[in-house]
């Protein structure tokens, strides 16, 4: 499991991005994840994602992900 550097909370996988759990006809619980919640930037034709720890408000980094024009 990951941890904030500078606050030590625990990080995880729903902090950043909507998750939906759904149950399927056999029983068995299966996950999507979904948009991101954190800020993202359009710069120099690329998109930058803001990764913020949700505990501290610290900017953890920044991530770049090409354009998707369904968004």
């Amino acid at each position: 499991m990951s941890k904030c550097p500078y606050c030590e909370a625990d990080l995880h996988i729903e902090d950043f991005f909507v998750v939906f759990e759904k149950e399927s006809k056999k029983g068995k619980i299966k996950t999507k994840i979904g948009d991101f919640r954190g800020e993202s930037v359009e710069k120099f034709r690329q998109r930058l994602r803001m990764w913020a720890c949700p505990g501290c408000d610290t900017i953890l980094g920044f991530s770049e992900y090409r354009y998707d024009s369904k968004m």
